[in-house]
C-alpha cells in the first residue's frame, strides 16, 4: 500500500485502543446457507448473498441485512503498521436507517491451509478472473463459516467514501490461505486505492453472540475513550427494568426494615397488653383487701 493510503488510514492495532467496547459493539449474528454469484470487479471480487427469513443480525441493537461480500488483496487496513495479504469486508445495510455496517476480516498466508475462503478464490480464479467476468459457485456459502468468534476491534467512519461503523478482526485471527491461492487472486486484481480513516479504534473483548440483546432499537449506549470495559449510557429512551431481584443486597436491605418494623409495634402492643393485665390485676386485689376490712370493722361495731 502507498505511504499516503497509510498515513490516513487507521492502525487496527492494541497500541491504537482508546478504550473498551462491550455493549456499544455487541455484535450478534445468524447467518444462514446462500447462494453466491461471484463478479470480478478489478479491484476486488464481488459476491452476492442472499437474506432469507431465517437470518438475524444485530449490531448495537440494530437489525442489518448483508448488501455484499468484497475480497481485496491486499488489505484496506493497516495491522500493526502493515497491510495484511488480503481481506474480506461483509457489507450490511440497516433495516430501518441508520449507518452501514462492514465486517472485515484480515486473510494471511498459510503453506497448507485449506479453507472456504481458498474454494471461493479458486473458484473465481478458474471461471472469472478478468475484470468483468462472473461466475455462479457451485456450492453454497454460510458467513457462520468465515466471520470469526473472537474479540474484535471496531471504529466509525465518518468520510463520504466507506462512511459506517466497522468491525475488524485483529492479524492473530486472520483466516489462513494457501499462498498459491493468495497469489492467484493478487494476480486476478489490482490493489483497491482506498483509505479507511477513524478517529478512535475500540475493542470488544467478548466477540460476536456474547449478547442476548434484542433490535428494540430502545437502548443506546455510547463507547467513551475511558480505557475501562464499563461503557456509559448516553441518550435515547432507556426501558425502566420493572423486574425485582429478591437476591439483590438493595431488596434484602429494604425486607429487613419492614420486618424490623413489624416486630417494634408487635412488640409495644405485647408491652401495652401486659401492663394493662398486671395493673388491673393489682387493683382487684386491693378492692377485695378493702372490703374484708370493711366488714370486719362494722362486725366489731
Amino acid at each position: 500500500m502507498n505511504n499516503s493510503s497509510i498515513n490516513t488510514s487507521i492502525n487496527i492495532s492494541q497500541d491504537n485502543v482508546q478504550g473498551n467496547c462491550d455493549l456499544k459493539c455487541s455484535y450478534n449474528f445468524k447467518y444462514s446457507e446462500s447462494n453466491v454469484v461471484a463478479t470480478n470487479k478489478q479491484y476486488y471480487i464481488q459476491l452476492t448473498y442472499d437474506n432469507t427469513s431465517g437470518q438475524t443480525i444485530i449490531y448495537n441493537n440494530n437489525s442489518y441485512n448483508v448488501s455484499n461480500i468484497k475480497i481485496y488483496s491486499p488489505s484496506i487496513h493497516i495491522f500493526n503498521s502493515t497491510n495484511a495479504n488480503a481481506e474480506i469486508v461483509i457489507g450490511h445495510t440497516p433495516v430501518s436507517g441508520g449507518e452501514n455496517l462492514y465486517v472485515c476480516v484480515p486473510l494471511v498466508s498459510s503453506s497448507s491451509s485449506q479453507s472456504l475462503i481458498s474454494d471461493i478464490i479458486n473458484a473465481v480464479s478458474s471461471n472469472a478472473n478478468q475484470p468483468g467476468q462472473s461466475t455462479n459457485l457451485t456450492f453454497t456459502v454460510n458467513l457462520e463459516n468465515i466471520v470469526p468468534i473472537k474479540p474484535f476491534f471496531s471504529y466509525t467512519n465518518t468520510n463520504k467514501i466507506g462512511q459506517g461503523d466497522y468491525i475488524v478482526f485483529g492479524i492473530n485471527d486472520a483466516i489462513q490461505v494457501n499462498e498459491t491461492t493468495l497469489n492467484s487472486l493478487s494476480n486476478m486484481i489490482s490493489q483497491f486505492p482506498m483509505s479507511t480513516p477513524g478517529e478512535m479504534l475500540f475493542y470488544n473483548l467478548n466477540g460476536p453472540n456474547s449478547s442476548s440483546s434484542g433490535a428494540s432499537g430502545d437502548i443506546y449506549i455510547s463507547c467513551q475513550p475511558t480505557g475501562t470495559s464499563t461503557d456509559e449510557v448516553a441518550v435515547g429512551y432507556v426501558k425502566p427494568d420493572v423486574s425485582y431481584d429478591l437476591s439483590s443486597s438493595g431488596a434484602l436491605q429494604v425486607i429487613q426494615f419492614i420486618i424490623g418494623c413489624i416486630i417494634f409495634i408487635a412488640t409495644i402492643f405485647l408491652l401495652n397488653y401486659l401492663y394493662k393485665y398486671f395493673t388491673s390485676k393489682k387493683t382487684t386485689k386491693e378492692i377485695i383487701s378493702n372490703l374484708q376490712k370493711s366488714v370486719k370493722s362494722n362486725v366489731n361495731k
